[in-house]
């Protein structure tokens, strides 16, 4: 039996056509994004987002790596800036006012990993989680961080969760929360779970299961089909359309991934 909480858009079915024609028209009103993370261990993920953030059409997007990358990356990748580094090649406790700074500059962040395991990285974002009160999207590693730090996330608004899937296990089992995520879940089970938690806590969840990418918020639950995409791109897609169009999370978030996943469509 199927969930009724749940919503399935496919490609040439969008969920919200209407959300899918009003995206902005111009740069200029397309927000401004701004992504950290890397660290001397990588910056794949950082990459990936600037890739699939400039593909769903933010206006600008700036880009802070820890300055050990500045060697390898200045003069490649013009869009990057860079913040003081430890001796360990991940971000120096110093960065804290470069983050806020780039944050309070943007419409919206995107924390995207490879933030690599310095605990003073970790206090970092401990302090940005405490300091930045906007728009906010964490991936990967800064997300599995900040899970342990249950007093920044479970009453923060505006902000959205790209959680890979043994992340949510880990989330799950950190607010111990009264259900689980097993693996052999059905897509309608694995909804009903996702429908209960976005009722109990503020956040946007982005994440997948089987061959669906799934979004939550306040109760309303959609999969759209991953179509060999992964999960960062595409919850990098619904993070800049929540950004563009802040009044309608739900629909701007599923109509990102639908975006991301068929951009010829309409």
């Amino acid at each position: 039996m199927g969930s009724t909480n749940l919503q399935q858009q496919t490609i040439g079915n969008p969920l919200f056509p209407n959300v899918l024609w009003s995206r902005p028209e111009h740069r200029s009103s397309a927000g401004r994004l701004a992504i950290i993370g890397g660290s001397s261990s990588g910056f794949s993920s950082v990459s990936e987002t600037f890739a699939a953030a400039k593909q769903s059409g933010a206006g600008t997007i700036r880009v802070i790596l820890p300055s050990v990358l500045k060697r390898t990356l200045d003069k490649i990748w013009t869009d990057s800036e860079f913040a003081p580094s430890n001796k360990g090649g991940s971000f120096a406790a110093s960065a804290l006012s470069e983050w806020l700074d780039l944050a309070l500059w943007s419409d919206s962040v995107i924390i995207s990993g490879d933030l690599g395991k310095s605990s003073e990285t970790a206090i970092v974002l401990e302090h940005f989680l405490n300091e930045y009160p906007g728009p906010l999207a964490l991936a990967k590693d800064s997300l599995a961080s900040a899970i342990s730090l249950p007093s920044q996330l479970l009453e923060r608004h505006g902000l959205t969760l790209i959680l890979e899937h043994p992340v949510l296990g880990h989330l799950l089992r950190e607010i111990r929360y009264p259900m689980s995520a097993p693996s052999n879940q059905t897509i309608y089970q694995f909804a009903e779970l996702l429908h209960s938690l976005s009722q109990s806590y503020p956040w946007a969840i982005v994440t997948e299961h089987e061959q669906f990418f799934f979004v939550a918020f306040e109760g309303d639950v959609s999969a759209t089909p991953k179509a060999n995409l992964n999960l960062l791109s595409a919850g990098t897609a619904a993070a800049v359309w929540r950004m563009q169009q802040p009044s309608k999370t739900f629909a701007a978030l599923t109509s990102g991934i639908y975006d991301l996943i068929s951009p010829n469509s309409l």
